[in-house]
């Protein structure tokens, strides 16, 4: 199924959460729990954090095909994943959980080879599996509550307004934009592609290879031109002379002002209680 990403947020309706929060509440918001899903392990930390941000993505109207995008992500990692997972067998990575539970096997094999010791799967290596899937759904779910009701020109405008160097506003307006642009492009070639009978599904990685050169060689060429035409586009706008004038001053209401105490409070206590007292720990 081809999603195309940037026609998706076009069709987005507006809510409370586009116009009555600024830009930096929700940035500091999404900040703060992103880099505590980044720490914690233990699944009972990161649910809460989860449910909060799917809450959130579906309060602000985000596009369905985002979450289906979350999810394929998600199901072509699964390979690394269970790599990863089947060697968390040994109890001494377990500081925090009961060793003797996280050790229950469910099906685990010895390997002499390079001594790899036990691998497979235990109750520990599941629990650590489901951390893993969860602290990935946090990321992305306030990773699209955030892009999906925060306009890159109410973004660019804010770090104008707080006096961020314009070179660091144009990379992440740059990069903020190319993505979704480029899905779009991918969607068209792939398309085209299709309507001549290209097909990239095989098992056979040398075929892997030359199959996606047909849609290898079309990106390459199209960003080429892409980035001609950005460097164009900015010189025409005399990127460079000078820096740019925000068109609103940054005006913070007693409700961005109060969400950014709760998550720095948030965060500092989340950032205690994992050093002194291992939250989030396994």
């Amino acid at each position: 199924m081809d999603i195309d990403i940037l026609k998706a947020h076009d069709d987005v309706e507006l809510t409370f959460f586009h116009y009555g929060l600024q830009p930096l509440t929700k940035f500091i918001a999404m900040l703060s729990v992103l880099i505590m899903a980044g720490i914690w392990l233990d699944v009972r930390y990161l649910v809460p954090l989860f449910i909060m941000g799917l809450t959130l993505a579906i309060l602000g109207k985000a596009p369905k095909a985002w979450f289906v995008v979350m999810i394929t992500a998600l199901l072509l990692t699964w390979y690394p994943t269970l790599r990863t997972t089947i060697a968390q067998v040994n109890p001494e990575y377990y500081n925090v959980l009961d060793r003797t539970w996280a050790a229950t096997p469910i099906a685990t094999i010895h390997i002499n080879f390079l001594n790899l010791g036990e691998m497979g799967l235990t109750y520990g290596t599941l629990y650590w599996l489901a951390g893993r899937i969860f602290g990935y759904m946090t990321v992305v779910t306030w990773a699209i509550f955030f892009v999906s009701t925060t306009p890159m020109s109410e973004i660019a405008n804010s770090m104008y307004a707080m006096k961020i160097p314009y070179q660091i506003v144009f990379v992440l307006q740059m990069t903020y934009k190319f993505i979704p642009f480029m899905s779009s492009v991918i969607n068209q070639i792939s398309d085209a592609q299709k309507l001549r009978g290209w097909s990239l599904r095989t098992i056979n990685p040398k075929k892997l290879v030359e199959r996606a050169l047909p849609i290898a060689n079309p990106m390459i060429r199209r960003t080429a031109t892409i980035v001609e035409q950005v460097t164009i586009a900015t010189q025409i706008r005399g990127f460079g002379t000078g820096n740019p004038t925000p068109l609103k001053a940054l005006s913070m209401k007693m409700i961005d002002w109060v969400l950014i105490a709760i998550f720095t409070i948030f965060f500092i206590v989340s950032m205690v209680g994992t050093i002194a007292f291992n939250w989030g720990a396994l």
